[in-house]
């Protein structure tokens, strides 16, 4: 609005600022500079609880990036990480940005059964709320399996 009434910025100005903002998420904090896909950045920031960098992986992220597993035929996507710590914060960004609530790991636990492990009532009901899977069996070890690098950028080495 302005004195002499509605806002006299034209239509086409209007969308373009919308397209760039929300389409082109050019006001969205860049990434720090890092040697790792965005997906795998993302499995480190949950496994570190490092929300800040959550929240900012996640907005720069795509649906497939957020679907990222572990590597080394593990499974485990970053709402098992975030389940198996018991971070309902964690857990409700991922689903609010579209992480697969049916993904099971390589011995087919669900997030359910990590947040149950974890004694988190709050990631429980909140996965259920979403429709995640509730099995009541105890949690299968997942495998330690060969690690081929060890140093800090390896997946394996975050969980």
């Amino acid at each position: 609005w302005t004195e002499s009434g509605p806002c006299s910025c034209l239509r086409e100005e209007r969308e373009r600022w919308i397209r760039a903002k929300y389409e082109q998420r050019l006001f969205v904090a860049s990434l720090p500079g890092a040697d790792l896909p965005l997906g795998q950045q993302l499995l480190r920031a949950t496994a570190e609880e490092d929300l800040r960098l959550v929240v900012l992986l996640l907005a720069h992220g795509s649906r497939q990036q957020v679907n990222e597993t572990c590597g080394d035929g593990d499974g485990r996507n970053a709402l098992h990480l975030a389940s198996r710590k018991g971070n309902v914060v964690v857990t409700q960004l991922l689903i609010w940005y579209g992480v697969d609530l049916m993904a099971r790991d390589a011995h087919g636990n669900s997030a359910m059964a990590y947040a149950r492990q974890a004694s988190s009532q709050e990631c429980v009901d909140t996965l259920a709320q979403y429709g995640c899977p509730d099995e009541r069996y105890p949690l299968m070890a997942t495998p330690n399996l060969p690690r081929r690098n060890t140093n800090r950028n390896n997946n394996a080495a975050l969980i």
